[in-house]
């Protein structure tokens, strides 16, 4: 079969990698780039041709031309880094790699972002696409900020926003196991599968979904305590141990666009 469209996957992480194995399943053309020597190997043993691109405060290191250059769209699932240095500044990285998108043409900019735009409070508001994000924390601003430097420098941009990522062996639960005193037991959880996200992101490429902002979720809105608690039995880890009394702070992300 002809192959369809050209792809790449900037930051091809947990997410990312997947991601270019599902598009590179369905025929795409499927280019990506790592930091990580063992992970560009892997990608190059499926046929994705692999670039060390490294994005910094002041510079972009790497093949930069080789993978942009005629794309048929471009997702960004770069760490924002800013858990380890929260001094760094995740807009400037990003609107500095935007000007490359802009004088290679891009038509089309997908990128992850997070629920971390939106403000936790005691409330417990609701939060759907067409919420104004409202975040006081640094990373929040910051992401934010990246974002909105997308939407005004891309010829056209989708902004995905998954919630807590799960899958596979990856899961929340595998920290708070035997934990006691855990904050926020009343809250709602908001939880979304990988292969949700990379499904998402695939209908975008096609078209199926046709949205400039999207929010992630798959699992249910229980509250913490009862979430965890039976998560806990089915991997068979010991029971976790919430506040019985106390402030919750949270919030509850909602979709409007459906995958099924």
């Amino acid at each position: 079969m002809q192959s369809k469209e050209t792809i790449g996957i900037l930051g091809c992480g947990w997410l990312g990698y997947d991601l270019a194995l599902k598009l590179k399943e369905q025929n795409y053309q499927v280019r990506g780039t790592s930091r990580n020597s063992e992970k560009l190997q892997n990608l190059q043993e499926n046929e994705i041709k692999a670039f060390e691109i490294d994005i910094t405060e002041n510079k972009i290191y790497g093949d930069l031309q080789g993978f942009l250059e005629h794309l048929d769209a471009l997702v960004i699932d770069i760490p924002p880094g800013l858990r380890k240095n929260p001094e760094s500044d995740f807009a400037y990285r990003i609107r500095m790699l935007m000007r490359f998108v802009q004088v290679y043409e891009i038509p089309h900019v997908i990128f992850i972002s997070s629920t971390s735009v939106f403000e936790d409070r005691k409330d417990i508001p609701e939060y759907d696409e067409n919420s104004l994000p409202n975040a006081i924390s640094n990373n929040g601003k910051k992401i934010i900020a990246a974002e909105e430097g997308i939407r005004k420098m891309a010829q056209k941009s989708t902004i995905i926003r998954p919630c807590g990522l799960i899958g596979e062996d990856r899961h929340p639960i595998k920290m708070l196991a035997g934990k006691s005193g855990i904050k926020n037991p009343d809250a709602p959880v908001n939880l979304v599968t990988r292969d949700h996200v990379n499904s998402l992101i695939t209908k975008v490429i096609t078209g199926e979904i046709d949205a400039p902002v999207i929010h992630g979720i798959s699992e249910p809105h229980e509250i913490r305590k009862v979430y965890y608690q039976k998560a806990a039995e089915e991997f068979g880890l010991k029971i976790p141990v919430f506040e019985k009394e106390g402030n919750n702070l949270g919030k509850k992300i909602i979709s409007m666009i459906s995958i099924s």
